[in-house]
């Protein structure tokens, strides 16, 4: 929001994160099992219901809504049918529900305690997941080391307590058999799963070990249909080192037997995954970057985000996918981005702060998001707002490359035409970056643009992009970024390099 800002935001992460990543959980996970425990769903008291109405701040495409003080840490976020979300508050605990037609918003505060001591805006509880299901909302309540179901019509609570100690409960998800499916933060790995007896209303949780890769721990949970899930994974005993698997949700005998996606491929800090038709997107958390997997040609493409001075990595936290149109956010970078894949490649990334940050300890935290009709919710741990971005908003300057497909050899160079038009008020800085490194930073490949600023204009400008292959590099198929920012909105646009 307009001149808002939260200091130490990276201080206040560091108690859930670990050098951008879970490990953080690593000393209270829960002993190794190989059975597949089970637990009831039971009632527990009743919501406490606080009302109020919040103001919106508009910043290019993306509103923000402030929450009540003191801090509520809001984290994860649904989007209901009638075009409401949902999300946990933290610091409340418990869960929110917001109308932007009007600004309403109703909190549902859990009875529960917690015992930490502190300001009423402290962490009360690790809320990552949030799901309808069943005409209730859900949300993980990793402090409890359960899952919280709230009816909204009576405010009566049914509590899901996991079957494992210490297992930090985390996403969740609505399958396509109709059962309510979540990961959780254990030391081997496990998918749980909640689902309805066939003979009565009764409610039954369990968690099911994976089989084939145990101590890679399973981080986001998604479906293409009722054959095939997809799964991120942490390790936490190999630091920053991670996969993406698949499995037959319907196949639950003994347990999950995951099979690896993409090959012999390094991935670090697989955080979040998102699956839509032949493609597969892949969040790597300590990185600048956005992996796709196309399931066809059996090929990996990685988009580089722009780059930022004041981190090394802008750190993407999750994926969503919402027709053709790619998003994700930059935890680092302080900002929400909007892919369109190849063949065309353009991304753009927009500011979730007026004026922009410019150091880390300004970042506001917006970690989770949820895809929409018409863009992507999100929340802000520690700017202590939810926001909205609007995906039919159209920047006023744009950038375009003619031929995005580049062929280089050892000591080789090419050049590459672009076009920058619309119309802007101050001038635009051009920055590239590129897939060589997990930092995007370009080191083997040489990326020399004609100009590093674009003065105001009004008019159609060109750009013209110098590529030389310096040092010797892998063979094979990178991506290079062109980017141009107003302060507010970056425009990038992608150039694909075969290298021989």
């Amino acid at each position: 929001m307009e001149g808002r800002r939260k200091a130490g935001a990276l201080i206040v992460l560091a108690v859930v994160l670990a050098g951008g990543g879970f490990y953080a959980y690593s000393t209270s996970l829960a002993p190794a099992r190989t059975s597949i425990p089970t637990s009831t769903c039971v009632p527990q008291g009743n919501a406490t219901q606080v009302r109020s109405t919040l103001a919106a701040t508009n910043i290019t495409a993306i509103t923000e809504w402030e929450l009540p003080p003191p801090g509520r840490y809001p984290n994860a976020v649904v989007v209901a049918s009638d075009g409401s979300i949902w999300f946990g508050e933290q610091a409340l605990a418990g869960v929110a529900h917001f109308f932007p037609a009007n600004g309403s918003l109703v909190e549902y505060a859990w009875p529960e305690t917690t015992g930490h001591p502190g300001p009423a805006d402290s962490f009360q509880t690790s809320i990552w997941g949030v799901a309808l299901w069943r005409g209730m909302v859900w949300a993980t309540n990793a402090e409890q080391n359960s899952i919280v179901g709230l009816n909204a019509t009576s405010d009566t609570l049914t509590v899901c307590t996991l079957p494992i100690p210490n297992s930090s409960p985390y996403t969740l998800i609505v399958g396509p058999d109709g059962a309510l499916w979540f990961t959780a933060l254990t030391q081997t790995a496990f998918i749980g799963r909640i689902s309805a007896s066939s003979s009565s209303s009764s409610l039954s949780l369990s968690m099911y070990s994976v089989k084939s890769h145990p101590q890679e721990i399973p981080s986001d949970l998604q479906f293409l249909n009722s054959s095939f899930a997809y799964y991120s994974a942490l390790d936490p005993y190999v630091p920053k080192m991670s996969g993406v698997y698949s499995f037959d949700p319907k196949n639950l005998t003994d347990g999950i037997y995951p099979t690896p996606v993409g090959g012999n491929v390094t991935l670090y800090d697989t955080t979040s995954v998102s699956a839509s038709g032949a493609q597969v997107w892949v969040v790597q958390h300590y990185t600048s970057n956005l992996w796709e997997y196309n399931l066809t040609s059996n090929e990996w493409t990685v988009y580089p985000t722009s780059t930022e001075n004041y981190t090394d990595v802008t750190l993407p936290y999750f994926v969503r996918t919402s027709g053709n149109v790619v998003f994700f956010n930059e935890h680092y970078g302080n900002r929400m981005a909007e892919l369109n894949p190849a063949p065309v490649g353009t991304l753009t990334e927009y500011s979730e702060a007026n004026p922009p940050v410019d150091n880390g300890t300004q970042i506001q935290n917006d970690l989770t998001i949820a895809a929409a009709s018409g863009g992507l919710w999100f929340t802000s741990m520690t700017g202590n707002y939810v926001g909205f971005l609007n995906s039919s908003y159209r920047p006023s300057f744009w950038v375009t490359v003619g031929n995005n497909s580049v062929t280089l050899a050892p000591n080789e160079s090419a050049t590459v035409n672009l076009l920058v038009g619309g119309s802007w008020k101050g001038s635009l800085n051009v920055t590239t970056s590129d897939s060589e490194t997990q930092s995007s930073v370009p080191l083997a490949i040489q990326i020399s643009p004609s100009t590093t600023v674009v003065p105001q204009g009004s008019e159609r400008k060109p750009l013209t992009l110098n590529l030389s292959l310096m040092n010797a590099l892998e063979p094979g198929r990178y991506t290079v970024a062109v980017s141009l920012s107003d302060g507010l909105i970056i425009q990038t646009a992608y150039i694909f390099v075969t290298v021989t």
